[in-house]
């Protein structure tokens, strides 16, 4: 992709990692596994939960018990840039003279799906603590 001139192991999935390293630390996980949550963070925002899902099964025992349940609360959800996609055409075909207000608002509603699955994941480090 565009990121790979910039270097050979830069992809859009490992930019928002980067990004979402701190979101993921708000949320309640230890800074030694916030990029790695971030990852999947980032994972799930690109391509979707399932595919964020198949990468935490594996880290179970490599990260922090509580990286994983938070992640676990995180990653639920279908608030993904592909939804967008899915929300247009789906619901577009119920009423298709709202597809453009469907479009204009795809991004606002992943972002509030999004901030949605944060909260009860903040909520779930909270009970964890």
């Amino acid at each position: 992709g565009i990121l790979g001139h910039v270097h050979a192991n830069l992809n859009l999935q490992t930019a928002f990692g980067w990004v979402l390293a701190p979101a993921a630390w708000v949320l309640g996980v230890p800074w030694q596994d916030a990029r790695t949550v971030g990852y999947l963070l980032g994972t799930k925002l690109v391509i979707n939960e399932f595919v964020a899902f198949s990468m935490l099964g594996p880290l179970k025992g490599h990260i922090a018990a509580r990286s994983f349940t938070i992640a676990t609360y995180a990653l639920c959800g279908f608030a993904n840039l592909s939804s967008i996609g899915i929300q247009i055409g789906g619901i577009g075909a119920l009423a298709p003279s709202r597809k453009q207000d469907l479009a204009r608002l795809g991004f606002r509603a992943v972002l509030a799906g999004t901030l949605a699955n944060y909260l009860a994941a903040a909520i779930a480090g909270l009970l964890l603590a």
